[in-house]
């Protein structure tokens, strides 16, 4: 069983022996994916066995039945490793979510087991109704719908918005308006349901520029005022190829586009949060509220070839008047609309938000330039003068491309106040700089070492 050394994972815990917290994990896995659990391994992934396996089994069978509701799906195997007898419990992620003990449901993060948060929770329970947010009856009545059948009218032709018109786009079910309604509509009441514009001076958050705060109108309006804000500060240059002029956008509009059409329609808004758009001089950040839909993984996500549509109602209408593709192609077109440039875009996946990540592309040049070399040649003619500590940092960066304060702990064994003093003494001796904020932040090499003799 290979997969035991490789230690603890958000799929895999081990377990020295039997105890009742096994069960927090059950939860954990059937609400959100499989994974195993493996008793008799202590957490320096020693081989402990198990004394009395039949014993075991019969007492987890027991514990699972009796305790978490409504009864998840497993299989409890009996293994030999090293001669010793080892219990591994494989869990199903399940459809009848919320998987509840003692009331509480369960998810993992990392390498531990934790209790869902509260819109996590409805989460599942929508989950488990095969039912999205979008979806679910709005209880007032007071929506109205100009803007959206004034694009609909121009993009498909169709006549004066009817309430007919409003069942089949599902804005009406059950002669009830629901929550894509009320997000679609002129108004907009749901609390969250905006979107934060900000220009920031430079490349940090310590200056603002401008900054408009958007909220009560239509989602579609939403998207409209984002591409006006981007208009507004993105400039457009150009230059001569061949026999012609091309105009080439600092950063790529159709890029920012399907970011900004992913974070409105796809987030989560039972998370009370608006989507924020970052503009810096050298990227623009994008934050949607609320993590992966439940069931797609990180991998799945970057891969972008999955998708699962957490808001089906508003996916429909972007769709239909043309600003998003059904088919999970987002996260690959963002990629390919960067594939000429050296520079290429991030995401960070939190429990509790995606930030999508598009750097400038004047400031990254073409592939054709390999300006990345010629900062980490920069970078290793330094070496000798710094400390060994400075040396391990500035090498995890030019391996990975990048640091955060959390690596910096475990790489130099550091408490956070010490990392981020740490980080700050490289970015005073112009060695790195600061990219993100808050819980986004994080380090790369200062592309001054690109500076040429």
């Amino acid at each position: 069983m290979p997969k035991i050394f490789h230690g603890e994972s958000k799929q895999i815990e081990f377990k020295r022996e039997y105890t009742k917290n096994i069960l927090k994990t059950v939860s954990a896995f059937s609400n959100y994916h499989d994974g195993e659990i493996i008793i008799g391994i202590d957490d320096d992934c020693k081989i402990t066995g198990v004394a009395d396996p039949v014993s075991v089994k019969l007492n987890l069978e027991n514990a699972i039945n009796d305790n978490i509701i409504p009864r998840p799906y497993y299989e409890i195997d009996e293994e030999k490793v090293e001669n010793k007898t080892i219990i591994v419990l494989k869990v199903y992620s399940g459809e009848n979510t919320p998987y509840l003990l003692s009331n509480k449901a369960y998810k993992r993060m990392d390498t531990s087991t934790v209790v869902v948060q509260r819109y996590d929770l409805e989460a599942l329970i929508l989950k488990g109704r095969n039912q999205g947010y979008d979806e679910l009856v709005y209880p007032n009545n007071d929506l109205y719908f100009e803007n959206l059948d004034r694009k609909l009218r121009a993009k498909l032709n169709l006549g004066v918005m009817s309430k007919d018109i409003l069942k089949t786009l599902e804005l009406i079910k059950n002669e009830k308006y629901t929550n894509g309604a009320a997000l679609l509509s002129d108004n907009n009441p749901v609390h969250g349901g905006g979107v934060s514009l900000i220009r920031f001076e430079g490349n940090s958050v310590s200056q603002i520029k401008d900054r408009s705060m958007i909220r009560n109108i239509s989602i579609l309006e939403l998207f409209d005022k984002s591409i006006e804000f981007y208009y507004k500060h993105i400039n457009k240059r150009e230059i001569i190829k061949g026999a012609y002029r091309q105009t080439v956008e600092e950063v790529p509009l159709v890029a920012y586009r399907e970011a900004v059409a992913n974070a409105i329609v796809h987030r989560s808004y039972l998370v009370e949060a608006d989507v924020r758009i970052e503009i810096y001089d050298n990227r623009i950040e994008i934050i949607s509220p609320g993590g992966l839909p439940i069931g797609i993984t990180k991998e799945e996500y970057l891969e972008g070839r999955i998708s699962i549509t957490r808001n089906k109602i508003i996916a429909d209408i972007f769709f239909r008047l043309g600003i998003i593709e059904r088919l999970a192609t987002g996260i690959r077109r963002i990629k390919e609309y960067y594939k000429d440039y050296k520079v290429k875009p991030e995401f960070s996946i939190l429990e509790n938000s995606i930030t999508v990540i598009l750097p400038n592309v004047s400031i990254g040049g073409k592939h054709t330039e390999p300006r990345s070399e010629r900062i980490n040649e920069r970078i290793n003619e330094r070496m000798n003068e710094l400390s060994k500590e400075e040396q391990k940092v500035l090498s995890h960066i030019i391996e990975k491309g990048k640091i955060n304060r959390i690596e910096t702990e475990k790489l130099l064994y550091l408490k956070k106040t010490h990392a981020v003093k740490f980080l700050n003494r490289l970015i005073e001796q112009g060695l790195i700089i600061r990219i993100g904020g808050g819980k986004n932040t994080y380090y790369v090499l200062n592309p001054e070492n690109d500076s040429r003799d």
